[in-house]
């Protein structure tokens, strides 16, 4: 018998995955695959990343294009946030696909999550994520992008706690 399944039959799981003990909780993008054939030898392949725009919308672009707007990559706690935001914003209705994203180095993923840990499960997500935009930016954070990393890790944070206190039953 393994160490988790003597501790409960039924371990805790996010979006399907089982929690283990020291895992880390992942944050995820998004992108849409469109067309056929690299466009160096012909093709219309367009695989588009997905983007935070000026009005808080999420959008499918380019990164020259989203360079040249001065856009931040979306970042998204759970999978299943990041395949629902996608499929809203598409508009080429072209193959989906949530990715893993690995937080930069500086993203402090300890203190994060020690912080969120030490927070109450019931917290509404508007509040965490404006809280760890004021820290990041007490701290000296001022990259949008790295902001916006601390802040999508924040809630994939607190996913895991919710999942976990609704799982025993806390």
């Amino acid at each position: 018998m393994k160490p988790l399944e003597r501790l409960h039959s039924c371990p805790p799981t996010i979006n399907g995955e089982i929690l283990m003990s020291g895992d880390t909780p992942t944050i995820f993008s998004a992108m849409e695959f469109h067309g056929a054939g690299d466009p160096f030898f012909g093709g219309t392949a367009a695989d588009w990343s997905i983007y935070k725009t000026e009005d808080g919308a999420h959008s499918f672009m380019s990164a020259a294009e989203a360079q040249r707007r001065k856009l931040v990559m979306a970042y998204f706690p759970t999978e299943a946030e990041a395949e629902k935001a996608a499929a809203a914003a598409s508009t080429r209705k072209g193959r989906i696909s949530a990715l893993p994203i690995k937080p930069r180095l500086e993203v402090p993923t300890a203190q994060i999550s020690w912080i969120v840990g030490n927070k109450h499960v019931g917290e509404e997500d508007s509040e965490l994520a404006e809280d760890f935009m004021d820290r990041a930016k007490r701290a000296g954070a001022c990259d949008p992008d790295l902001i916006a990393q601390i802040v999508a890790y924040a809630l994939a944070c607190h996913r895991a706690n919710r999942a976990l206190v609704a799982h025993f039953r806390l």
